[in-house]
């Protein structure tokens, strides 16, 4: 009878919180890689793995911890936000360290524009090398800020943003990629039940 009771008050809380939560982070990042068109940065290799992708094409798409391509996809999306409404955004879709988006450090104001660019980095991990040199903002790519972010919709715990980079280097090897959508542009990509928005 008193486990009963207990079971009664507890189903309310758990509920609660599952609500809260919004389940596990789902990812939609799908970019494309080749050659820097700079032709000052060697290319990058690219690993020839078909479940991902024909060619630069790289595609991690689905929930946290669900297996693609033998790997459990690591999903993050987290914000923290500070005393002036600014969130600073972490970010990460990567399958056993092998292949990868990342962004961290990214400070988002209250209408969507990346601030205080120098603490802004992407990183996209290809066959286990990291290309991560350089930082990211608002502005064309360039030298010092080799990746442009653009359109980023924060919606509830979704948030949706374009990434374009020019001569992303890795800081291992020298080598590089720009980074984009498929025929040019900027990639476009999504999380969904982010914590912290």
């Amino acid at each position: 009878m008193k486990t009963s009771r207990l079971m009664c008050l507890l189903l309310p809380a758990l509920a609660l919180s599952c609500a809260e939560s919004g389940g596990s982070v789902y990812v939609d990042a799908q970019w494309n890689l080749t050659c820097p068109a700079d032709r000052e940065v060697d290319c990058g290799s690219l690993a020839d793995i078909p479940c991902l992708g024909s060619g630069g094409r790289r595609a991690i798409v689905g929930e946290h911890r669900q297996e693609l391509c033998g790997y459990p996809i690591v999903g993050i999306c987290e914000a923290v936000k500070r005393a002036d409404g600014t969130r600073i955004v972490s970010l990460e879709a990567d399958l056993g360290g092998k292949f990868g988006f990342d962004l961290t450090g990214a400070t988002i104001d209250t209408g969507g524009d990346v601030v205080e660019q120098l603490t802004c980095n992407v990183t996209i991990t290809e066959d286990q090398v990291r290309y991560n040199v350089g930082a990211c903002g608002r502005e064309t790519p360039s030298m010092m800020q080799p990746c442009q972010l653009s359109d980023i919709s924060v919606e509830g715990s979704d948030v949706v943003f374009g990434v374009e980079c020019r001569s992303l280097i890795s800081d291992t090897t020298d080598a590089g990629f720009d980074v984009g959508a498929v025929g040019g542009g900027p990639a476009t990509i999504r999380f969904a039940n982010c914590v912290g928005f």
